[in-house]
């Protein structure tokens, strides 16, 4: 009976073990490909505009807004690599599964950008970039950094071109408040604005055109992008900002 004691006894910790697996601090496998996902797409962010990215504060907001999309802390995704670096095979099936979402990711970036240029073909080859703006900021939820404004009142534009401003949105999460994104175009007697929220990660586009019996020039172009004001901390990322100009069909 004694040396069965000791038996169960010493067995007991290697069924622990193998029961436990991954510890529970550790990300499961599904998690930690879908934030290294999105971690791969801020590096590339980081890469392709270093310039708006140089300090490594802008970087750290970058990669903070990643984890907060997850609902991770920091701690735990460094916790979570340490682990799968000492598991191998587990890391390489999440990178076998990584290969895969991006090469998905680029055929649909590239049939996107194929779409793109046939449509700006058929409709006007006079899409003019107008943008002098950054090309990239982050909205908290701090007083006086929870919206962006701009005031374009130097542009001398047709009153019948069509205006169209984009850019893509990191950061937005269930539990975060909705911002709301304004386009709008002043005339002397008359000013035109559309409004619309982000409700999702990913492009956003928000565009407008006076209407058919306007014939003066616009004074001005303006917009802003408005986060409400919130308990919670919030960072939502807006990067590869553009705002185009172009003559409306048939116009």
């Amino acid at each position: 009976m004694h040396k069965q004691r000791v038996f169960i006894l010493l067995l007991f910790p290697t069924l622990f073990l193998l029961s436990c697996g991954r510890p529970s601090g550790v990300l499961s496998k599904k998690q930690m490909e879908d934030v290294l996902f999105d971690i791969h797409i801020a590096d590339a962010e980081i890469s392709d505009n270093y310039t708006d990215f140089r300090s490594d504060e802008k970087k750290q907001e970058l990669y903070a807004s990643v984890f907060k999309k997850h609902h991770i802390t920091r701690e735990q995704f460094d916790a979570s690599l340490v682990w799968y670096g000492k598991n191998l095979s587990k890391y390489l099936e999440i990178y076998d599964r990584l290969g895969k979402r991006y090469a998905t990711l680029s055929d649909s970036i590239v049939a996107r950008i194929d779409r793109q240029k046939i449509q700006s073909a058929k409709t006007d080859s006079n899409q003019v970039y107008i943008w002098e703006g950054p090309k990239a900021f982050m909205l908290t939820s701090l007083p006086g950094k929870n919206m962006f404004s701009f005031d374009l009142d130097t542009i001398k534009l047709s009153s019948k071109e069509h205006y169209e401003f984009t850019f893509d949105v990191l950061g937005i999460t269930n539990s975060s408040a909705t911002p709301l994104v304004t386009l709008g175009i002043g005339f002397p007697d008359s000013v035109f604005v559309g409004r619309r929220k982000i409700t999702d990660n990913g492009l956003f586009t928000i565009s407008i055109s006076p209407a058919d019996s306007i014939t003066g020039n616009p004074t001005h172009l303006f917009g802003s992008i408005y986060l409400p004001p919130q308990k919670e901390d919030t960072k939502i990322v807006i990067h590869n900002i553009k705002l185009y100009k172009a003559v409306s069909p048939g116009k």
